[in-house]
């Protein structure tokens, strides 16, 4: 714990630090990286002499794109003991495993170095927002975090409450904890805030909000606003990367936190998409030793603003997160319908209270529709006539009743593509 609040000594203000600085230190720890893996991970070293990059490189960041791209299935077929560093115990190591909510999921070594590391991250997240270290913090999840020795003498008190307990007795949580923070995925505070509103008690005062893992959509943060007394923010991240964007005040894009990690985001040949265009995110941790994460696709989607945020921040922003590349309808006729298009057109229908569209064929849309009593016949034209709009007439739209429940367990994907991969 203490080298963890040292790492966050040392990097509180940065998120206001001049552009060239950033830069400066973006290149430095690049650099190191890169020279850490030429001298200690052999698959690494192998790939970037692979693509002609020398000792010498990278001179800059924009240097960075000559180097290989890694992929899911790329950490999936690799022998584990090749990806960490020279020397490294498996056995020794902290392992993390990703949701497997694409069907095949991951599993990440991380050494002490990245877990203080990540976890300064992660507080200085909450610090940028205000957090007090005797805030109290309620987090709901499926497995509970560690309790530090500080955390038991008051600093940085936390209750955990596990995603399987219904709503209802999350809520009971809630009330008899009486939190200044709370922490969950954003369909478990979309839940969350439903039973709370249902339960007709006086609301539950709530100072700061942190929603994760899943898109934050308009209609949950509405809701959670209206629970709970303040606006949710969002922060982005991966099992393999940690959290490394995250809403300012203004909640208008994720700031990147450009000390820990380089952000790219690449048009389908690969190249840097221009700032505002929409492209593939690649992220490198620049932290991360034991196991390095060079040029990691994360199969999702944004595009990097191109105007400075009005908080005064000079970390860059991520803006239009768009999910997984896989989180797309294929329309016949060959073009895309990312969720944020669903998203922006069913939240116009208010007797909709929950959505989930599903393909399973390319000419096929399953649109599971969580509506208000007696509204499914009502809703249901409306969803195919806006469909209509935008898809050919070969797009079969079925529209069925749901109940709003998912696994609680599993991300929640408002649009879900079957079809497969290719």
């Amino acid at each position: 714990m203490l080298k963890t609040l040292r790492l966050l000594a040392s990097a509180r203000g940065r998120s206001r630090a001049p552009a060239d600085a950033l830069r400066r230190l973006q290149e430095r720890r690049l650099r190191a990286l890169l020279a850490h893996v030429r001298a200690h991970v052999p698959f690494h070293r192998s790939r970037v002499d692979a693509a002609g990059v020398g000792p010498d490189h990278p001179r800059t960041l924009e240097d960075v794109v000559r180097l290989p791209t890694m992929s899911k299935a790329l950490l999936r077929e690799t022998p584990p003991a090749d990806l960490v560093v020279r020397g490294a115990r498996l056995d020794r190591l902290d392992v993390v495993h990703t949701s497997g909510s694409t069907g095949s999921p991951l599993r990440i070594w991380r050494g002490q170095c990245e877990i203080d590391a990540h976890r300064a991250a992660g507080l200085r997240i909450l610090l940028e927002h205000g957090f007090r270290w005797t805030d109290r913090t309620l987090e709901i999840r499926v497995a509970f975090g560690p309790t530090f020795a500080a955390q038991r003498l008051g600093l940085a008190p936390k209750r955990w409450v596990s995603i399987l307990e219904p709503p209802e007795v999350q809520v009971r949580a809630l009330r008899e904890y009486r939190p200044q923070v709370l922490s969950a995925s954003a369909s478990t505070l979309h839940d969350l805030a439903r039973a709370a509103l249902d339960a007709r008690d006086p609301p539950v005062p709530v100072r700061l909000v942190f929603s994760d893992a899943e898109p934050l959509l308009p209609e949950t943060r509405r809701l959670v606003a209206h629970a709970f007394g303040t606006a949710p923010i969002d922060r982005y991240g991966l099992v393999e990367l940690s959290d490394f964007a995250w809403e300012c005040e203004r909640r208008d894009g994720l700031h990147v936190s450009a000390d820990t990690h380089l952000v790219e985001v690449l048009d389908d040949a690969g190249r840097p998409a221009p700032p505002g265009v929409p492209g593939r995110i690649v992220c490198t941790d620049l932290i991360a030793r034991t196991m390095p994460m060079l040029r990691y696709e994360t199969g999702d989607r944004a595009a990097l603003a191109g105007d400075p945020c009005p908080c005064g921040r000079t970390f860059p922003r991520l803006v239009g997160l768009a999910g997984r590349a896989a989180d797309v309808v294929l329309l016949p006729d060959g073009r895309r319908l990312y969720w944020p298009w669903f998203h922006e057109t069913f939240a116009r229908l208010d007797d909709l209270e929950r959505y989930q569209v599903i393909q399973e064929a390319p000419d096929r849309l399953r649109v599971r529709m969580a509506t208000r009593p007696g509204r499914h016949d009502a809703v249901a034209p409306r969803i195919r006539a806006a469909l209509a709009t935008v898809a050919p007439a070969d797009l079969r739209v079925e529209c069925e009743a749901w109940d709003g429940v998912h696994d609680p367990r599993e991300k929640f994907r408002p649009v879900v593509s079957r079809l497969p991969a290719g």
